[in-house]
């Protein structure tokens, strides 16, 4: 990848991860509803989600950019960074088929547990209505259509968003 890929994927991190708390934030300003019990609990409990999204969606967009050899700033005809050249489907691919949706989840769920506020769970639920839209509607069809064998298995074993748990 290029420089400019790195720093479309810069701007994407800036606007889920500083873009979301700003928001956030606003609206809790402006309608404040505490949803969870206010103790040091609350607050780690969101903290860790946080940590954990944060931590899924670097882990991701690293296999995209290493395994995958292209970039997340994909959305169908709009293309910041170059698409994968490979299915990718290890790492937390081999978990979930859309770890940084995922992780990006977990980061504003966190962010919301850690502020109380009802109202903000707002933000993870439209994440969740994006996610879920340009999942089964952009990347799907383009994944089906450019790696069709390795994505019809893999698509069978793992399953979109929650990461099933093996023992």
């Amino acid at each position: 990848m290029r420089f400019k890929d790195y720093c479309f994927l810069a701007l994407g991190g800036a606007v889920f991860f500083i873009g979301s708390p700003v928001v956030m934030i606003i609206i809790d300003q402006y309608a404040h509803a505490d949803f969870l019990p206010n103790s040091a609990l609350t607050t780690a409990v969101g903290a860790f989600s946080s940590a954990v999204g944060i931590f899924f969606t670097l882990w991701a967009n690293y296999e995209l950019i290493i395994r995958g050899e292209g970039g997340a700033a994909v959305l169908g005809p709009v293309k910041l960074n170059p698409q994968t050249k490979r299915l990718v489907t290890s790492g937390p691919y081999a978990l979930c088929r859309n770890p940084m949706h995922l992780g990006i989840m977990l980061y504003q769920l966190g962010l919301a547990c850690a502020i109380n506020s009802l109202w903000t769970l707002a933000v993870p639920l439209v994440m969740l209505i994006f996610a879920f839209v340009l999942a089964r509607f952009v990347d799907e069809p383009r994944l089906k259509r450019d790696f069709p064998a390795e994505y019809v298995k893999w698509a069978q074993e793992v399953p979109r968003f929650l990461p099933r748990l093996k023992y």
